[in-house]
This record gives C-alpha cells, structure tokens and sequence, in this order.
C-alpha cells in the first residue's frame, strides 16, 4: 500500500496473497502494480505467460530499496500510456485513531475514498479491453465500492473472497463496460460460476436470434472451433469465456513460430467451416472475432453466420492475411506472404474447395 510520509512499506498479509492468486490467472499484456509495496503483485503478474511487461509504482521512495525501477507517484500523476492490467492493493480501512500505521491502511475517512480517486484516474490508463484487479474489505462500504465502480463506467466479477476474524476480502476483476459488453446485436455479460467465467450474450434488438447462434455454435464445437456453448434459450446463449490476445496483437507480440502455427490452425478451422457450408461473414476483418489464448486460436461472435453453397471462409482470411494493415508486423516478424501467389490459390480455391488448392496456401505462408 501507499504510503504518504514514507516511513515504511507495507508487508504482504492474507489480502496480499489473495490478490496475489488472481493476478496470477488473469494478469495480461503490459501490466501495472500501483502501490506496489514489497512488489508481491507484480512479481506474481511475471508468473503468467501472457504478460509482456510489468511496471511498477509507489509513492514511497523505500520501495527503490528492492525495486529499483520502481516509479514514484501518488496513484497515475507521474504515469504515462495504457496497461492491460492494473494491479491496485489499496489503503482500505477507516481512519482509526488508534491505527499506528493507518497512513499505509487508512483509505480515508470511510475508508473508500482513496478507491474511489484511483477508479477515475485509471480511466485514462486502462486500454479499452484491459482489467483492474482490487482487493479490498468488508470493513470499507462494500455497497458504496460497487456504486463507485458502477458509477466510474466500470464492470466488475468478484473473483475470489476470504472470511477473516473481523471482515471479509473480496478481489474484482473490473472491466470498461460500455466497451466489452456491448455489440451490434447482443449485450454480453461475464459471470464467474463455480471456478469458471461465463459469458452470457443477451438479445439487444430483433436483429439477434441467440437460438441460431447457439445451433451454429452447437455443430462448430463437435470440430473444435468456437467457445464451449454451455445453455441456451430464446433470449440468450451461454458460453465459455475466452480471454486472450485478439488477432492483430497476438501477431504482433509473438515470434515467427508462433504466428505461423496459429495462421496453420486458424485456416484449418476455417477449411472446416467451408466444408460444413457455414459462412462467418466477419473474416476479412477478424480483429475482434479471433482470440488466441495460449497459443490456440479461438473463433467468437456466430451471431451473422449463414448456409451457403460458397462459403468464403479461407478466401476471406486470405484478403486479411494480405490487407496492408499486417503488412510491417509481418516484416518485423520475418513473416513472408506471397501475396499475388496467394491471391490466385484464393480464386482457384473459391471456385473448387479442393484441399490441394487449400495446402498450397501454407506454403505461401513462410
């Protein structure tokens, strides 16, 4: 936790380890530990694969003892760009009188109000699809927590909690709600059930018929390819939520063997889909229908998917794979499109979904 006079550094407790467990299972890309003290949530975030970077902050200049490239700052004023995710194990106790320590305890008077300042300010910080993992306590307002959090434009999953002698810790995931949770058609909701996220996609006007997307998604599963559909209605399907690295960062975050590895398997599920006559419609611009979670890529979003005798699934994703926009990533990952070669396969292959023109795809790819 911040400290404001310096005196000393705040040493991990049960709250410590609590976050400390989730931040392992959901820290991502560039991270941020705000508050950082012993520096426990940041070397926990190391420990997961899909972190890039982790950086780490505090207002008290004793953490440079064992941090040395730690930032010194009170919350986000000397911090500058985005982060995936933030890491926040705030002062949350009330002010006590009696607290020897309460300048690295007490969130102010209620004990919410230091919260409350860092859930705006990492408004500015936070990258659009990016989380903030809390830890706070029974002792601080709970009700007045979730309204600020509500209130900041945020969505929040509690993922864990622990039952102490006097209070109750609760660790959140928080989300930009008005970013991830809203589409075109449907409105999705993550939960955590049991052990597991669900995302729960629900109708936002008649142009969305969950029934059709959970048929689409119910024959896709039988091949691999999709979320694991787990329920269904008339007005809603449930999933299984993928959280990964869209397609364009994916590429741009790995090396050569990894991208070509996911492309091989992306086009085989495609090649699939062709073969089922089941037409996604979103694939010359997969950006945010592609999601690669431990090097496996995951197709999302069935809802505009139809029948038909000339499925263009491959085709599409060709256009992408040569579209100008992967053309740098691609150069600075030694990747090497035969753009012109591939467009003729892609024609040839529209017309006869023959998998001889479908292998001599890859060997364009190199």
């Amino acid at each position: 936790m911040d400290s404001k006079d310096g005196s000393s550094i705040y040493e991990p407790e049960e709250d410590s380890y609590l976050l400390a467990e989730q931040v392992k299972k959901y820290a991502k890309g560039k991270v941020l530990d705000v508050g950082t003290g012993s520096g426990i949530q940041g070397n926990a975030a190391k420990k997961n694969s899909k972190v890039i970077s982790v950086t780490y902050s505090d207002i008290n200049p004793e953490v440079k003892r064992h941090i040395k490239d730690a930032i010194i700052t009170d919350l986000f004023t000397g911090i500058k760009g985005r982060y995936n995710t933030i890491i926040f194990n705030p002062p949350y106790l009330p002010e006590d009188e009696n607290d020897d320590e309460k300048l690295i305890t007490t969130g102010g008077k209620h004990g919410y109000e230091i919260i409350g300042k860092f859930l705006k300010q990492a408004k500015h910080h936070l990258e659009p699809e990016g989380v903030i993992l809390l830890v706070f306590s029974s002792l601080t307002d709970k009700t007045v927590v979730d309204e600020m959090i509500k209130g900041s434009g945020y969505k929040k999953i509690q993922l864990s909690t622990q039952g102490l002698f006097m209070e109750q810790l609760y660790v959140y995931m928080i989300q930009n709600s008005k970013d991830i949770m809203k589409g075109q058609r449907g409105i999705v909701e993550v939960k955590k059930v049991g052990n597991k996220l669900v995302a729960i996609k629900r109708k936002k006007n008649e142009s969305y018929n969950p029934s059709m997307e959970a048929n689409f998604l119910k024959i896709l599963n039988r091949h691999g390819i999709g979320p694991k559909l787990m329920g269904s209605n008339s007005t809603s399907i449930t999933m299984e939520y993928i959280e990964g690295e869209r397609i364009v960062e994916y590429f741009g975050n790995h090396d050569k063997k990894d991208i070509l590895s996911v492309i091989k398997l992306i086009l085989d599920q495609l090649f699939v889909m062709d073969g089922l006559n089941i037409n996604k419609l979103e694939l010359t611009n997969p950006y945010k229908h592609i999601i690669v979670r431990d090097n496996k890529p995951y197709q999302i979003d069935f809802e505009r998917c139809i029948y038909t005798e000339k499925p263009k699934n491959v085709t599409q994703f060709i256009q992408f794979l040569t579209s100008g926009r992967l053309g740098q990533i691609f150069k600075e990952k030694d990747v090497h499109i035969n753009t012109d070669r591939l467009l003729k396969i892609a024609q040839a292959y529209k017309e006869n979904h023959d998998k001889r023109y479908f292998n001599d795809i890859m060997k364009n790819i190199n």
